[in-house]
């Protein structure tokens, strides 16, 4: 299964704008931790639309269960929203990359389902 066009577009902008903003983060580019994660969510999507403020706590929540690959699609799709902040998109950007880090992990360890969603983000480069 291919991942749809606003998925890749997604995918595409999550990587622009770490590209671009360096993602505000002295490390740049180190995966956060979970209590990291929802602190950066909670502020940045604060006063968010209904809809991204969902997509932010569902993708939050599903990071802190460890649930990596429906996190994963949440911030594809958090990432694809037009109506995001440069702050939204980088809590985004950052979760992202965590959730990348946690899934290649997953699936280096046998994880079909990871190993899934990693061969399709690659597919999708």
């Amino acid at each position: 299964m291919r991942l749809m066009y606003p998925v890749r577009l997604g995918i595409l902008t999550v990587l622009i704008v770490h590209t671009l903003c360096g993602c505000g983060r002295t490390g740049g580019g180190q995966a956060q931790t979970e209590e990291e994660i929802r602190t950066g969510m909670s502020k940045a999507f604060g006063g968010a639309s209904a809809e991204s403020k969902a997509l932010a706590d569902e993708a939050a929540a599903a990071i802190k269960a460890q649930e990596d690959a429906k996190a994963f699609i949440q911030l594809n799709a958090l990432a694809a929203r037009q109506d995001l902040t440069r702050e939204q998109r980088a809590a985004a950007t950052e979760s992202m990359l965590t959730v990348n880090k946690r899934l290649g992990e997953a699936a280096a360890r046998g994880d079909k389902e990871a190993a899934k969603l990693v061969d399709e983000y690659r597919a999708s480069k």
